[in-house]
């Protein structure tokens, strides 16, 4: 008997589907053209211009010229996600992500975490109502957006989530402010693809991890639909510069082997778009 193949138009629907999501997140979340270029682009250009004046003599001015582009880099996107962070929900968490099955994909990822938790990128608090806090003992959230955080922790106090026990930190996921081993679990949702180095991040995640924790990651991936992997590559590029950075293709599973960490389990969803990964130290 023939084996029969997965249909090319199956997959490029779930893909317009998602695509449109994809799209949809990108119209909302641009920003007015007023605001200043990504944190990519001016890294990027800072990292030029470092090499340019380095390969002409003047090292330590290139160094200079990197560390305070990359500053207003950080504050650039401070600036990006506080101007929309008192919408953002209609992005992550409208009705296209609902029926894109998005909020079911959080419950089943994120209510078996325990112990003391931390999630990067918390933004708006679009996870909070999917974790059990009768099984967390502390529960921390970091965001490098002010504004994101005060909109999370509005949906916190909605939630009546412990205080006594939860603390909302503004910081970058590449640089974490916490000791070595603080943490059984490590919650990442749709930021490592936005994070100009993942592999960074997922260091840190390793670092702050203890010897028994898991990382718990839902991600936008290359899909191992072979039609649909070859649309993403070739509109990766387009879609990187509508949607602030993000990286619709990313191999989850390399960055983390690259990371350290070691792959538990992988579950594929939407045709392999997304991707739900437990990793260990």
């Amino acid at each position: 008997r023939r084996r029969r193949s997965r249909s090319p138009r199956r997959a490029m629907t779930s893909a317009s589907a998602t695509g449109r999501w994809v799209t949809m997140r990108a119209a909302r979340a641009r920003a007015p053209a007023s605001t200043p270029a990504s944190a990519a682009s001016v890294r990027t250009c800072a990292r030029r211009r470092a090499l340019v004046h380095f390969l002409t003599g003047a090292p330590a001015l290139a160094l200079v010229a990197r560390d305070s582009d990359a500053a207003r880099a950080e504050e650039d996107v401070k600036r990006a996600y506080d101007g929309y962070a008192s919408t953002y929900d209609d992005l992550d968490g409208g009705s296209a992500a609902k029926a894109l099955g998005l909020d079911a994909m959080r419950g089943d990822a994120l209510r078996g975490a325990s112990g003391d938790v931390l999630e990067l990128a918390v933004g708006t608090g679009l996870n909070l109502a999917s974790y059990d806090m009768s099984k967390i003992n502390t529960f921390t959230a970091i965001d490098l957006s002010p504004g994101m955080l005060a909109q999370a922790k509005v949906r916190a106090d909605e939630l009546n989530f412990r205080r006594e026990s939860s603390r909302f930190i503004e910081a970058d996921a590449t640089a974490l402010p916490f000791e070595d081993a603080s943490f059984d679990v490590v919650v990442d949702t749709f930021s490592l693809c936005v994070i100009e180095n993942p592999v960074a991040a997922l260091r840190e995640v390793r670092r702050v991890l203890r010897p028994s924790g898991r990382a718990v990651l839902i991600e936008h991936s290359k899909s191992d639909v072979g039609p649909l992997g070859a649309y993403q590559d070739l509109t990766s590029k387009p879609v990187k510069s509508m949607s602030k950075g993000c990286v619709w293709n990313q191999d989850v599973e390399g960055l983390l082997r690259e990371s350290g960490l070691k792959v538990v389990s992988v579950q594929r969803a939407l045709l392999g778009l997304l991707v739900v990964v437990e990793a260990k130290p």
